[in-house]
């Protein structure tokens, strides 16, 4: 069976572009958005066996109910899907209207731990060279990405490419590892369409105006944001993603968690369950 491949996103995002890269050619109208988003509704195209879908984002006012009327309408497609949050960074700050998307979209499925993804897109070229240290800064910004009710550990950073940029309608191979991990290493998710509700957006501003703040607070309180990261790293199969799927080197991880020596050890010999439990353990005292 085939994945379905469904990104969600607010406008500016780069869904289209992605898609279109992902395909291998131009079928989903892209260009430079001013506010408000060139999809308007679900768009989908069949594709060597595989359905790709792009959406309309709930931060456009203009067309929210009917963007989340779209977004539904994919949830509920059949067979096997890969979810994609497309997240914005700029400058070192994480949109809170794309946590929002994230939370209100999966508050939407009548199911607990949904495998979904993360694509950082357009990352400019510092920023995308401090990301691909994998070290403490890129930890920090993983962080701030989890920081709603919804987490994952599979997220890719995708650099600005110079051909694509504020170029309309192109499409170029994308980088091995960004095509690698969007086809073969982000997971799966069996959605029953029955288990797919109406989007609750009453709460979206709110949810939005929440996350601003959290978002603000992790930023400028590094006892929070720490916090914050030893509750990520103790969630089951996080640690094990990151290092094997993401990329981040254990010894790294460890220097940021500021783990003991004997914890290292159980990490880069793949025991990953003697790594949680000493972790846990190394934290609480």
């Amino acid at each position: 069976m085939c994945d379905n491949y469904l990104f969600i996103g607010n406008p500016g995002t780069g869904k289209s572009t992605l898609l279109n890269c992902l395909v291998g050619e131009h079928v989903f109208d892209t260009g430079v958005s001013y506010g408000s988003g060139l999809t308007r509704d679900l768009q989908q195209i069949t594709h060597q066996g595989a359905v790709y879908m792009d959406t309309p984002g709930l931060a456009d006012r203009q067309v929210r109910r009917r963007a989340a009327d779209a977004i539904t309408i994919a949830l509920r497609q059949a067979g096997s899907c890969k979810i994609f949050f497309m997240v914005r960074l700029q400058y070192g700050r994480v949109h809170s209207e794309d946590l929002a998307t994230i939370e209100t979209v999966l508050d939407s499925i009548d199911m607990e731990d949904i495998p979904f993804a993360i694509v950082v897109n357009n990352v400019k070229s510092r920023q995308y060279a401090a990301m691909s240290e994998k070290g403490e800064e890129f930890l920090n910004v993983v962080t701030l990405i989890n920081s709603s009710k919804y987490t994952t550990p599979y997220i890719v950073f995708i650099p600005t490419l110079d051909s694509l940029e504020e170029k309309d309608n192109q499409c170029i191979e994308l980088p091995s590892d960004v095509d690698t991990f969007l086809r073969y290493e982000a997971p799966s998710a069996i959605v029953p369409a029955g288990r797919v509700n109406t989007i609750p957006l009453e709460q979206y501003t709110r949810i939005v105006d929440n996350l601003r703040e959290q978002l603000e607070d992790l930023r400028n309180n590094n006892a929070a944001l720490r916090q914050q990261m030893e509750e990520l790293m103790k969630k089951p199969r996080f640690v094990e993603v990151l290092v094997n799927v993401v990329g981040m080197a254990a010894s790294a991880l460890c220097k940021v968690l500021q783990s003991e020596p004997g914890i290292f050890d159980l990490l880069i010999s793949g025991d990953y369950g003697g790594f949680l439990s000493a972790l846990i353990r190394s934290l609480g005292r």
